[in-house]
């Protein structure tokens, strides 16, 4: 519930500093369980959290070296938006029945991200009727084509995403009242995300889908004795139908929403609706004119890095607000807040030390998050999960996915609460399937 109702909080609009005195207090809550967990877990003999550790006292000391020793250096967002996303990692990792913990998350941000959603569909509706529509980015507005919320419509579409990843685990998981809560959650996602037209995101969803649809498959393929070869090329064969469903079944809303509102608006007699409506349009998956912005960002982005061995070696710190200027020639006015990509902005403020830290700790968790997903006798949720975590992954390549610096979507959440079950013990694991099947 706070991630979806974080942007109104980092907007100052319930009082100047709310957001900060928030996260101090989440992320020292989260503290507190976090050492609590790694006792019991023992997580103090596990490399990879020593490594996690390293990130943050490496972030802690570049910001110290580039500002010295102040108040002001414990009260970075950074840190107590890590805290929280370290506490899902652990708590998924050690609890005996961590799905208690991912269905209370789920619940409570699914109900609000949806509730909110709404809200700013019929807001951003109403607005049609303007002659100059109002452009409230934060709480709803059509603009470019696409449905603004949050902030901004890729904001909006992150959450809704996620709220929608949450929401198909829920009914994997889930028995017949929640399948039917988090299926109906799933059609109001889907349409807003459709209205948001945000690529990233839209491809993000795909793949998960597609991927745990490959996996069903194959181990579906696999108990039936089927040859590898033939179970692999099967299981890839529904991955690509599956993902092809769900790229047009994404496109589906513009032309609804557009169709409705359209045949309202002639009942009315409402031009000035009409008119506006007309300007909603759905991006087609070959324009790529976002990625060429993208592509002088990450140009930009890779100087700026490479200005001088200090910023290559150890960035620009978490607390700099610097940007990225000069990107499009002749705009020096047009300065993006972030490099548009994970590893390249991680680069920018942390150096190539802490890039490389944060690569070794991919590669520790996806080396068995891939064993876990493609283990034909798994739990089907475990599996999920894993399909989850690579599709909030691929949201860093043009946005900055599961590593944010100063303010949180649900994304890193997501990303890590699915990581904290990829590095869970296989004996944990084993015993919780127990407890579901004593036979």
């Amino acid at each position: 519930m706070y991630s979806a109702l974080e942007s109104f909080l980092i907007d100052d609009r319930l009082g100047k500093s709310t957001d900060r005195y928030l996260y101090m207090l989440l992320g020292a809550v989260a503290a507190l369980f976090i050492i609590y967990y790694a006792f019991i877990g023992q997580l103090y003999k596990k490399a990879d959290m020593w490594i996690f550790l390293s990130l943050f006292v490496y972030a802690f000391l570049v910001t110290w070296m580039y500002y010295g020793f102040s108040v002001l250096l414990f009260t970075l967002r950074f840190y107590y938006i890590w805290f929280m996303c370290v506490f899902l990692f652990v708590a998924v990792r050690v609890m005996p029945k961590p799905e208690r913990l991912v269905r209370t998350f789920a619940f409570a941000y699914v109900l609000t991200v949806c509730a909110l959603g709404v809200f700013i569909l019929v807001r951003a509706t109403m607005a049609l009727r303007e002659p100059f529509p109002s452009n409230e980015r934060l709480l709803g507005c059509f603009r470019v084509g696409r449905l603004c919320g949050m902030i901004n419509a890729n904001t909006m579409s992150f959450h809704c995403m996620t709220a929608i990843m949450l929401s198909l685990y829920s009914c994997v998981k889930g028995g017949r009242k929640r399948r039917i809560f988090y299926g109906s959650a799933i059609v109001i996602l889907w349409f807003l995300m459709g209205l948001n037209n945000c690529r990233t995101t839209n491809f993000a969803l795909t793949f998960t889908v597609g991927a745990f649809v490959f996996a069903l498959i194959r181990k579906l393929l696999a108990k039936k004795g089927a040859k590898t070869l033939k179970k692999n090329i099967s299981a890839a064969a529904a991955a690509g139908a599956t993902a092809l469903a769900v790229i047009f079944v994404l496109m589906l809303p513009t032309l609804i929403y557009r169709t409705g509102v359209t045949a309202a608006a002639k009942i009315a007699r409402d031009q000035q609706m009409l008119d506006n409506v007309a300007l909603i349009y759905e991006r087609n998956v070959s324009d790529v004119e976002t990625l060429t912005d993208r592509t002088l960002v990450w140009k930009r982005s890779v100087e700026l890095i490479f200005k001088n061995p200090r910023r290559m070696l150890f960035g620009i710190s978490v607390r700099s607000p610097e940007a990225v200027n000069g990107a499009y020639e002749g705009r020096h006015d047009i300065a993006m807040p972030f490099a548009h990509t994970m590893f390249l902005e991680i680069f920018r403020r942390l150096g190539l030390i802490g890039l490389l830290i944060w690569i070794v700790l991919l590669c520790i968790w996806g080396i068995r998050a891939v064993s876990k997903f493609l283990d034909t006798g798994g739990d089907n949720t475990v599996i999920y999960l894993m399909a989850a975590a690579a599709g909030a992954l691929l949201t860093g390549i043009t946005e900055q996915g599961p590593f944010l610096i100063s303010t949180a979507i649900a994304v890193p959440y997501l990303f890590f609460l699915c990581c904290g079950a990829a590095m869970r013990d296989d004996d944990n694991e084993k015993a919780d399937n127990e407890k579901k099947d004593p036979a």
